[in-house]
């Protein structure tokens, strides 16, 4: 699970759905990236990373499966 990112999708009040369109994905498919089911492409990583004001490193770095 992408812990960071989770927090970071809480604390904006936002829902997957929510990311998942802003990140021009299904629902579904963000659901499984975010817990680490499938990898986000570093394009989404980045988009993520500014959706929430911070870098790739900060939100994904330090994580294992």
């Amino acid at each position: 699970m992408h812990y960071k990112l989770y927090v970071s999708r809480k604390e904006n009040r936002l829902k997957q759905k929510d990311v998942a369109r802003k990140l021009d994905i299904h629902s579904v498919t963000y659901s499984r990236k975010e817990t680490g089911e499938k990898e986000f492409t570093l394009s989404e990583a980045f988009r993520l990373a500014e959706m929430f004001d911070t870098t790739v490193d900060e939100l994904f770095g330090g994580e294992t499966k």
